[in-house]
């Protein structure tokens, strides 16, 4: 369970052939599942403050709504990473969390005001958390410990090649839906009244992929007979690492100043001249004149690509230098964006700023999974990676509204711009205080490494 580098014997003598190591049959296949899954979510997920907005929705509302998103998945995570300790039935968790994922999108087709949004998202996040667990430790099973983090980076890149896929469809939907949509509106029909009914037809639409997905967990993921002569309990003290338990304060730390994408979104829209702040003007200017800043999703694009292009990087770099210290450069790459994000004033530096955000997410999402695995017992991986997602989704629902509250409180007694700085200065600071408690964790655990 050290976060020591692989040794070049244990690599497996040469990157390809540790690449193939890395990347056996379910690991490729979760990949597809991924790739698959976010191509469903990505098409629709920047959609959702313009919905909002037209459903008269507010500021706050956003924050509400992507906090409900983020953080409801935690009350599954802890629940079904134990379960499928105990049952080794992981592929029966993934399964079912995706298909319950894959359900609900449609549904929000039939939303009417912001509250309904909230909630189906919530019950979509509730499939995200009870795949989540299971499935990483299906990921961390299949491979030896000196291939997992190219394994779980490989999986991030499979889903954010996924998202990227996503967006591009949902861009081109937008761009050719919306007049389309418009001069059906136009004619008098009875079915398309306003913008709103374009991003209800792309929640139906994006049902398609999610239910591929499915199909192929159903099909192609193969779960290994497991052991289950042991039963496996929760003995905190006895089945973790010391170490855990300060990376999932460290994690708490980060994820308090990590908000949603969503208001890197507006933010964006700000410094180009796209203010949306959910004014009654507004909702009723997108409503009537059918408008659509099609560059901000264009912006989610860019940081697909460049979530893509530095996660398998990120991962060979975690397996050579050590994970947590990766971990650690990620978060810090994190907060000198998010503080940057708060400063920007012009375009060109948005756009940067969007690709700088894609190397933090190369250095720590598939890094982050790769620690937990290697700071627990492998018998409780699953319960691990619940208590994981847990701690972070309890975070997460308090982060959006957070960020939110105060980004709208600051704007409106400081102005616009210097709300701006100050919230994503307070997103800066929680992760530069989560690099400094996981740099002192290594340490302090070295330390007695060296004294043992």
């Amino acid at each position: 369970m050290s976060d020591a580098p692989a040794s070049p014997a244990s690599g497996g003598g040469g990157f390809w052939r540790g690449m193939r190591a890395a990347l056996p049959r379910n690991v490729l296949v979760l990949g597809l599942v991924s790739f698959l899954s976010d191509a469903s979510s990505d098409m629709i997920i920047w959609t959702m403050p313009f919905y909002i907005a037209l459903l008269g929705g507010g500021f706050v509302w956003v924050g509400i709504v992507e906090g409900v998103r983020d953080g409801v998945a935690s009350l599954a995570t802890i629940a079904s990473g134990f379960l499928s300790d105990r049952s080794r039935k992981r592929k029966a968790f993934v399964g079912l969390g995706y298909a319950l994922s894959t359900l609900v999108k449609p549904l929000l087709a039939l939303a009417a005001v912001p509250w309904h949004v909230a909630a189906l998202n919530g019950l979509e996040r509730v499939g995200k958390g009870i795949r989540g667990a299971p499935r990483d430790a299906l990921v961390a099973e299949a491979v030896d410990t000196a291939h997992r983090g190219k394994a779980f980076s490989f999986h991030r890149m499979m889903d954010h090649a996924g998202a990227a896929l996503g967006q591009v469809a949902g861009l081109l939907l937008v761009v050719f839906l919306f007049p389309y949509f418009r001069t059906i509106a136009e004619r008098g029909s009875t079915w398309v009244t306003n913008a709103s009914d374009v991003f209800r037809f792309m929640y139906i639409l994006s049902a398609i992929p999610a239910a591929l997905a499915v199909l192929a967990i159903v099909l192609l993921v193969r779960e290994r007979a497991g052991q289950v002569a042991k039963k496996v309990e929760l003995r905190f003290r006895a089945a973790y690492d010391r170490r855990f338990w300060w990376l999932l304060a460290a994690i708490v730390v980060f994820t308090l100043g990590n908000s949603s994408d969503m208001f890197l979104m507006l933010r964006a829209g700000q410094v180009l001249g796209y203010p949306v702040t959910f004014t009654a003007a507004e909702h009723e200017a997108i409503a009537r004149q059918w408008n659509f800043p099609w560059q901000l999703p264009a912006m989610f694009l860019v940081l697909s690509l460049a979530k893509m292009v530095f996660t398998l990087p990120g991962g060979l770099l975690a397996d050579r230098i050590g994970r947590a210290r990766t971990l650690v450069l990620g978060w810090a790459v994190y907060a000198v964006v998010y503080i940057l994000f708060g400063l920007a004033s012009q375009a060109w530096q948005v756009w940067a700023l969007f690709v700088a955000y894609g190397l933090f997410y190369g250095f720590t999402e598939g890094v982050q999974k790769a620690v937990v695995a290697d700071f627990v017992r492998p018998e409780v991986r699953g319960a691990a990676y619940g208590l994981s997602y847990f701690s972070e989704g309890v975070a997460k629902l308090v982060a959006s509204p957070l960020f939110g509250a105060l980004w709208a409180l600051l704007a409106a007694t400081q102005g616009a711009d210097r709300g701006a700085a100050l919230a994503f200065g307070f997103g800066g600071a929680c992760a530069a205080a989560a690099c400094v408690l996981l740099v002192v964790t290594l340490g302090r655990a070295g330390r007695e490494r060296a004294a043992a």
